[in-house]
């Protein structure tokens, strides 16, 4: 009877066990959405929680939501870099919190890069709270008190409900559907607009025309430069400028890579035109897109464009994984390089990089130059950029430099027979002065490091001092390689890739000096193949440079070193299991647990399906 009893008792604690459990993991289609939208008003929240909103035509003030300290509310979507999201009331209605911002809140799930979901805690006092929503949002936002909601749970109820989410949830038009609507014609004016629509001269930008637009329309843009000041000039109705759009007002609709995205905006009321504001890059390149009312993706884009960005390699070159640094001048840089956005700073660097698998710093600099005279800008000195990441471990270190020597017609001069600083000093306006500085520190600071040298291809288009014969800088450079057991890639004397590159013609040299994406395409495979040979080639030094004196040159800033070392980890203490009891409630309710444990496993696995 006893046993029968405590059965019983345990039975009931089961039930009420279960019961709170079924109720938190209820389907999303039941959530209570606080976000009314018959409420909700154009503009920001007031000092009072009855005054009406202040007119701002980049959010909407939702009603006021009744609360209690203790509360949990979940809301979404948000932007992070949204201002704030709610207004704080007492129960007199005076202001607690003017605002609550994105560092206030906890994350709970991310919709995607820039837009979550977020909680937020009930503080003490606190008896109501009105929303600011970002104006994308006004019409497909959820906010709960004690219901917690993640991604799939939004989506879920919104489907449910019928309401368009297509501003948040990423998905893409058929590429042989899209029609761009950012033209490539003489009209688009090579600058900016401002707010008034005035048009500000910039190289860096490339601005359209306006673009008629309606309420509601959804314009989807890129390659947007995800940290540019603002993408966006809108007008009204009659082309009166009206102001301008930054990203904190658009969804970062998808990735692309490299610092681009693609962003999407909802047209706001009283707009009747719209400007586009691009990178120059991008629109000279002709891979600006944008879109009315059809949503694109990153791969759809990078398709249409045949565009490939730097990603993880399946590589089984030598070259893969190694920490290279490459040091150069604007060919190194990749100046010239097309689909500026992407290429440009990657040239024969960043190419290695997508084809071996190698992680790749390159520190080039146009302009650059080995030697250095007074007043020279020490940006554009080679040894520069070693100093500026020598407290960094490399295995392989490329450098390359002569073409601007050459081509400001800078003394070839000597090899000085010692490493003295400051003899060294004294020749740094000479080729051979400036390189032998270079390649001492470099041996010195990285010994460890493979060392390369990169001779030019040749120029024989370019007329500007010594371009067109810079034999007496490469063999120089040669012998200082010689001396310190620098492995030297010999582009300048290699007949088949300068007939290849038709070096004097414009086809891969457009302006005779840079070269274009096809002429790097052309050139990185010698210069891999050149690395990986090295790489496990042995290269002893001529003599080893060993320093009279440790003084450094008066052109020269060191940089602090950074500690790289990592606190102690105290592992945690081992945890021990009780047993189960075999008579009473233990059991039972340890049975309860296990049934609860399998009751969410199989709701998440039916959300999951």
């Amino acid at each position: 009877m006893k046993k029968l009893f405590t059965k019983q008792i345990c039975l009931l604690l089961m039930l009420a066990m279960l019961i709170p459990m079924m109720t938190f993991m209820a389907s999303a289609a039941d959530l209570t959405n606080l976000y009314v939208l018959s409420e909700v008003k154009c503009g920001t929240p007031q000092s009072t929680a009855d005054a009406d909103p202040k007119y701002n035509a980049n959010y909407y003030c939702s009603g006021k939501i009744e609360v209690k300290p203790g509360d949990v509310l979940t809301f979404g979507p948000v932007m992070t870099g949204q201002g704030y999201y709610l207004t704080v009331y007492n129960a007199e209605g005076a202001t607690l919190i003017q605002q609550v911002k994105y560092a206030d809140c906890k994350k709970v799930d991310e919709l995607k890069p820039g837009t979550e979901i977020v909680e937020w805690t009930v503080p003490a006092n606190a008896a109501s709270v009105r929303m600011a929503t970002a104006q994308l949002f006004y019409d497909n936002t959820l906010i709960t008190k004690n219901q917690t909601f993640k991604t799939a749970d939004y989506y879920a109820y919104m489907d449910a409900n019928k309401i368009n989410v297509d501003i948040v949830r990423t998905t893409t038009t058929e590429s042989d559907k899209l029609a761009n609507i950012f033209p490539k014609s003489d009209k688009v004016f090579e600058g900016r607009a401002d707010a008034s629509n005035a048009e500000i001269a910039s190289g860096a930008y490339r601005t359209t025309p306006m673009i008629p637009v309606k309420e509601g329309d959804i314009v989807y843009f890129g390659a947007a430069a995800l940290d540019q000041g603002y993408h966006l000039a809108l007008q009204d109705t009659n082309g009166k400028g009206t102001t301008t759009v930054n990203k904190n007002y658009m969804v970062q609709y998808d990735v692309i890579g490299n610092g681009f995205g693609i962003y999407a905006y909802r047209i706001r009321p009283g707009t009747g035109y719209v400007r586009i504001v691009g990178a120059t890059g991008v629109y000279d390149d002709g891979i600006q897109l944008a879109t009315l009312n059809q949503p694109f993706d990153a791969a759809t884009y990078m398709k249409m464009y045949n565009i490939t960005l730097p990603g993880t390699v399946e590589s089984t070159s030598p070259l893969k994984d190694k920490k290279m640094l490459f040091m150069g001048d604007s060919i190194s840089y990749g100046s010239g390089d097309g689909v500026s956005p992407f290429r440009t700073g990657r040239a024969w660097a960043g190419r290695i990089a997508d084809r071996t698998g190698a992680i790749v710093t390159n520190a080039s600099v146009s302009g650059a130059k080995a030697s250095f005279v007074s007043g020279d800008d020490k940006a554009k000195w080679l040894y520069t950029q070693f100093n500026s990441n020598k407290n960094k471990e490399f295995d392989i270190i490329v450098m390359h430099g002569g073409v601007n020597d050459a081509r400001h017609n800078r003394k070839v001069g000597e090899i000085l027979d010692t490493d003295d600083a400051t003899k060294l000093n004294k020749a740094m306006d000479t080729y051979a002065g400036g390189l032998q500085w270079l390649f001492y520190n470099v041996k010195k600071e990285q010994p460890n490091a493979k060392l390369f040298f990169i001779a030019n291809h040749r120029l024989d288009g370019h007329s500007t001092g010594n371009a067109k014969n810079m034999s007496p800088y490469f063999d120089m450079a040669k012998q200082l390689c010689e001396k310190y057991g620098i492995i030297f890639i010999d582009l300048y004397n290699n007949k088949e890739l300068n007939d290849k590159l038709e070096t004097t013609t414009t086809k891969y040299l457009p302006d005779t000096l840079h070269l274009n994406a096809a002429g790097y395409e052309i050139i990185t495979p010698y210069i891999i193949d050149a690395l990986e040979a090295g790489l496990t080639a042995p290269v002893e030094p001529e003599t080893t440079p060993a320093p009279e004196t440790t003084e450094e040159p008066t052109q020269t800033t060191e940089e602090p070193t950074q500690s790289t070392e990592e606190p102690e980890v105290t592992p945690a203490p081992e945890q021990t299991t009780a047993p189960a009891e075999e008579d009473g409630c233990g059991g039972m309710i340890a049975g309860a647990v296990a049934i609860i444990a399998l009751l969410g496993t199989a709701v998440v696995f039916k959300k999951k399906d």
